[in-house]
């Protein structure tokens, strides 16, 4: 009995489907229906039964692996990503010299982008003009 990967002949699958004597069982209509092979021949049926639990086809890992070398190769990008300038840093809470009690936060990292600074500007001119934080006149 067989384990792990079938090997794919191409001569025996074209000398299944072109038998003499699978060419008289359709012919005549003397098959029996799917599902009774215990009844004609159960030695054949208990062979095909343990051997098709025991394999694998290898055509769909082979398929998967191509898959994958091809996402690989054409799909993602290997160029590696741009770090940020830094990690996160918590600020724990603490009191100020009133004595109000400032929670804690998360201070993100100063951005190396060349546009930074203008993009900082343009997102204070739009919460002082539109956003919620808007002054009110």
């Amino acid at each position: 009995m067989r384990f792990g990967f079938r090997i794919p002949s191409l001569a025996k699958r074209i000398a299944a489907r072109t038998s003499v004597k699978r060419f008289v069982r359709h012919s005549l209509g003397v098959k029996a229906p799917r599902g009774l092979g215990w009844v004609t021949n159960p030695k054949r049926a208990l062979y095909n039964r343990i051997y098709s639990r025991t394999t694998r086809g290898c055509m769909i890992y082979l398929i998967i692996l191509l898959t994958g070398l091809v996402w690989l190769l054409v799909g993602c990008d290997l160029k590696p990503k741009k770090e940020r300038a830094g990690k996160p840093i918590y600020v724990s809470p603490s009191v100020d010299s009133r004595g109000r009690v400032r929670k804690g936060y998360v201070r993100m990292p100063v951005s190396t982008n060349k546009n930074a600074i203008r993009n900082q500007g343009k997102s204070r001119y739009y919460y002082e003009t539109r956003g919620k934080y808007r002054r009110k006149k």
